[in-house]
């Protein structure tokens, strides 16, 4: 779990400048261009972090839940927990216990789901043995398949239990990841293994002993990851992939406002790393990728905030915000953690549980906001699909969209606490049909869950009013998904028969003619010679040459709402 303040911050004069601003508009302006491609979705954008704390891991309450939320990938051991726990014993450091789950547990979970996992060894006293007898013990003697592992967890930061005589050092950490990379691999070598990076190449500059100079910029740096990647690279040794936290508010400092426009630097994120890649690895850059494996709100201390419905919409923006960038998993922090009652809980914060609580569910009772989000987010997005380009004009009313083979799919966050928000959407490059599915939960459904009348899961509805120009109004404090599907391919002007009865009437016979169709024969626009026009018949009055008929065979066509019919054959 994260200790620490990962994140571009955006000002709190900023976030009142932006709420001000937004606020006053009634109207957003909402466009989807179907064929702008951002990327495609990764299906462990949808993940969760599980622990071996969590009593009821391993039970059919956990596998409903996540079924019915369809998640695909999870993380395991947990944490901080990660750089004290031992597998074999199921025990951590100075523990005189066992935990209440282990990794048997996890993977009757896990597996049955065809969840992609990724599995934290123990860099803090672990050792390069344990972690390749840990892939063995999965992935050959159990068969599980476990992907993606990863050494150790926020290594950089002097929370983290590390038994090392150099501490927290970013060249030790390096050294032992490469150790750990030839040994894991030698067990599996499908595996893909990571190593953990921070953002800013002066960041947990813990040392001054392996400076790294960028190649591209001649600098020299102390900061964790670039000489943490300058040393990977120097001794030949590559990882599959980096390794991100990010908790976007500091415990005290919580603010409902800030937050909710904080996922918008997820992109500067992104970049930074990739460029510290670029930099410290040179053309081996590209095959690395870049994961997220914890993320939410607040670094420590939970307050009322992580069990609000302002968490929840926090949760899905993120994961919009993410979906435009390169990262390609978000794992959430966690599944069940445990209530904490002496933090922030302030009345300035929205919600009504007065304690905080990582979990997206209660270890003593049922979902917090965050899983119903979590839940309904399964009707957004899946692994595979087409992230297409979304854009609002209103800061407080967040559009992403996704598009299959089935249609294209909007995810709109109203983050304005109090005011509907009235939006006109465009969706180009596609046309939907006027009948659209709705699924959306907010205030509503966080009350019911409080009074116990009505549902606290999402709502589904319907709209029959939907098309390439359509308007909705999103409810204050709401996460809500249209599913549009393709309409009827709209029907062109057709003709079935045309005749000419001299000395000058032309007849027209078909459908979809319209109120105002143009006539040509043969390529001559006639129409100022209409006499009347109806959907299937237009009746022209004029002279064969007047017309440009000749003897033997015209051709004939209508033109109505920028569609051409077929063209008919008329023989005279």
């Amino acid at each position: 779990m994260g200790k620490h303040l990962l994140t571009a911050a955006i000002s709190f004069a900023a976030v009142l400048l932006i709420a001000a601003t937004a606020s006053a508009q009634s109207t957003a302006n909402i466009t989807i261009e179907t064929t702008h491609t951002v990327r495609t979705v990764d299906a462990r954008t949808f993940g969760l972090n599980t622990a071996v704390w969590d009593s009821k891991l391993n039970s059919s309450q956990t596998m409903s839940l996540l079924g019915d939320a369809q998640t695909r990938a999870l993380r395991f051991p947990g944490g901080s927990t990660s750089d004290t726990y031992h597998w074999q014993t199921n025990r951590s450091d100075g523990n005189n216990f066992t935990w209440a789950s282990n990794v048997d547990a996890f993977a009757n979970i896990a597996v049955p789901l065809n969840a992609q996992v990724f599995i934290t060894t123990n860099y803090g006293s672990g050792t390069v043995q344990e972690a390749a007898d840990w892939v063995r013990y999965t992935n050959i003697t159990k068969n599980y398949g476990f992907k993606y592992w990863e050494i150790g967890n926020e290594n950089y930061g002097n929370w983290e239990n590390d038994t090392h005589s150099l501490k927290w050092d970013p060249f030790t950490y390096a050294k032992a990841a490469e150790a750990c990379i030839a040994a894991m691999k030698a067990v599996d070598p499908t595996i893909k293994i990571g190593v953990v990076v921070v953002t800013g190449e002066d960041s947990f500059t813990n040392n001054h002993l392996h400076p790294a100079t960028n190649p591209r910029t001649g600098l020299v740096h102390n900061g964790w990851t670039p000489v943490l990647l300058a040393t990977l690279k120097a001794d030949g040794v590559i990882p599959d992939f980096i390794i991100y936290h990010r908790y976007d508010q500091a415990p005290g400092q919580e603010s409902d406002a800030g937050l909710l426009q904080a996922s918008r630097t997820w992109k500067n994120d992104a970049a930074d790393l990739r460029q510290q890649l670029n930099d410290y690895l040179g053309a081996q850059a590209a095959g690395v990728e870049i994961d997220v494996t914890e993320n939410n709100s607040v670094y420590s201390n939970t307050g009322k905030q992580t069990t609000s419905l302002v968490n929840g919409l926090f949760m899905a923006d993120s994961i919009g915000n993410i979906l435009q960038t390169e990262f390609n998993s978000l794992m959430w922090w966690d599944l069940r953690n445990g209530p904490d009652f002496s933090n922030n809980n302030s009345p300035s914060l929205y919600g009504w549980r007065q304690y905080g609580d990582y979990g997206v569910v209660s270890d003593q009772g049922g979902p917090y906001p965050t899983y119903y989000v979590h839940k309904l987010l399964s009707h957004f997005a899946r692994g595979g699909e087409q992230v297409v380009s979304a854009t609002s004009d209103n800061a407080l009313l967040a559009a992403y969209a996704v598009q299959d083979s089935g249609g294209v799919r909007l995810l709109m966050i109203n983050k304005d606490p109090s005011a509907t928000n009235n939006a006109n959407i465009t969706v180009n490059g596609f046309t939907p049909g006027s009948a659209a599915t709705v699924f959306w939960y907010g205030i509503p459904q966080d009350k019911a869950a409080k009074t116990g009348s009505g549902s606290p899961d999402a709502t589904q509805t319907s709209i029959s009013n939907a098309g390439a120009s359509f308007t909705y109004q999103f409810p204050p404090y709401s996460v809500t998904v249209i599913s549009l599907t393709q309409g009827a391919a709209p029907q062109g002007p057709m003709i079935v028969s045309a005749d000419f009865a001299p000395p000058k009437f032309l007849t027209i016979n078909g459908s979809g003619f319209g109120s105002s169709p143009r006539v040509l024969v043969n390529g001559t626009d006639v129409s100022d010679t209409i006499r009347s026009a109806g959907d299937g018949l237009i009746k022209i009055k004029a002279k064969a040459k007047a017309l440009g008929l000749v003897t033997g065979s015209n051709t004939v066509q209508v033109i109505s709402g920028g569609m051409t019919s077929n063209t008919f054959n008329l023989i005279l």
